[in-house]
């Protein structure tokens, strides 16, 4: 129940800032932007309807898509996305939003944009959630064509922009490339933040009182691996622990003060998935 109180909370708060940052800056800087909102600014050039309404009616459609090939479960991971989006959109259209930043530069804008965008998306992923919109067709291409998401996604993105380029011109394309690199920097680093790890080897003829006190002292998690010194060709054994960063120093420390001759190689981990961690250790 907690984790679906936290899916539903995070996917509430990503749609808002997410509708926040269209509002605020891509409405009022004449930005270009790529996924359902991007057609739905294309659009308005053809149809007398406010952005959300465009949103609305493209969500809805690409939502049916989902459904139509990919089947009910996929459908109800968009489901709050789909709908919760252009009615936030909505709400912030009759609201005096597009006049905060209207007058500021257009650089800060789009960086600002990117950055509030890009950590509203993160926020969704990182619980698990979709955004729904331009999701859907890529999924549908790896399904049945084998074509990765990524690369879909890229070109529909692409072909998007390249239409309101050729509505808008060329003047604001720079703007729109800067938010989609910032949007998709800030999304990564959003859905591992707080998450980052460190992989420490340890290697220490110490070995056993080490992985006591890494056990008993540090309360982490730790594997012996079998392994053979390459100078004196003796067998023993090395120390694997993957810890949270801040746990990182004080750990070393410790591996220090039994042995001040051991050999520690740490490294960055971004996911980690296992007891501990994604499972619990009991």
């Amino acid at each position: 129940m907690k984790q679906k109180i936290n899916l539903v909370l995070s996917i509430l708060v990503g749609n808002i800032l997410l509708a926040f940052a269209v509002c605020a800056f891509v409405v009022p800087q004449d930005f270009m932007l790529g996924g359902s909102t991007g057609i739905g600014l294309f659009l308005q050039n053809w149809l007398p309807l406010q952005l959300s309404q465009l949103s609305a009616i493209t969500n809805g459609l690409l939502f049916l898509l989902g459904l139509i090939f990919m089947g009910k479960q996929f459908a109800a991971a968009s489901l709050l996305s789909t709908f919760f989006y252009p009615i936030i959109m909505g709400i912030f259209e009759q609201l005096p939003i597009g006049t905060l930043f209207a007058e500021e530069d257009p650089l800060l804008c789009a960086i600002f944009c990117a950055c509030i965008m890009g950590f509203g998306v993160g926020i969704v992923l990182r619980a698990g959630g979709s955004t729904g919109g331009m999701d859907i067709p890529p999924s549908i291409l790896q399904k049945y064509k084998g074509i990765p998401a990524g690369t879909s996604i890229m070109v529909f993105d692409i072909l998007i922009l390249a239409a309101q380029v050729s509505i808008n011109g060329l003047g604001g394309i720079l703007h729109s490339i800067l938010i989609t690199m910032i949007c998709s920097f800030v999304i990564n680093h959003t859905i591992i933040s707080g998450e980052k790890k460190v992989e420490i080897i340890i290697i220490s003829p110490n070995y056993d009182r080490i992985r006591q006190s890494i056990l008993e002292q540090m309360d982490c998690g730790v594997t012996l691996l079998a392994m053979e010194t390459g100078y004196e060709l003796k067998a023993q054994k090395a120390l694997l622990s993957v810890v949270y960063a801040k746990k990182y120093p004080a750990l070393r420390d410790m591996v220090l003060k039994l042995d001040p001759q051991a050999f520690i190689v740490a490294s960055d981990v971004k996911n980690v998935n296992g007891k501990g961690y994604t499972l619990s250790r009991v």
